[in-house]
């Protein structure tokens, strides 16, 4: 049985420096009845669209570290911990995949933040 100080080592963990932060979060679902009259006909359609979702997908593949070693392109059960350098926060947006994670910055400034990532392996 590994003891916790050698879980901790036999995790891979890489360290991503001054990644630029672009995307933003998504403002939510916006619903729509649309009422058509063409030629005494009426359709309705009824949709749903997402407001300003441009949140930033990044592949690990796409990435880094502070060596200067680029990131394999899959990471089992990975976790994201993003540190902003700026004033802005930084924050990753759902679950990470094995292949990719989605990061976005808050809405305050309209500059991109620069933020560090640690991403660590967590599976067994």
């Amino acid at each position: 049985m590994l003891s916790g100080l050698e879980k901790l080592k036999t995790r891979r963990a890489w360290l991503v420096p001054d990644f630029m932060v672009w995307g933003l979060p998504a403002l939510g679902d916006m619903e729509f009845l649309l009422v058509e009259n063409v030629d005494n006909n009426r359709s309705v359609f009824f949709n749903a669209v997402d407001l300003a979702d441009t949140v930033q997908e990044v592949s690990f593949d796409q990435l880094t570290d502070h060596r200067g070693n680029q990131l394999p392109a899959e990471i089992s059960a990975p976790l994201v911990v993003p540190r902003s350098k700026s004033d802005v926060p930084v924050f990753v947006v759902g679950k990470e995949s094995d292949s990719k994670f989605k990061i976005a910055r808050a809405t305050g400034d309209e500059n991109p933040a620069t933020a560090d990532l640690l991403i660590m392996e967590m599976s067994s």
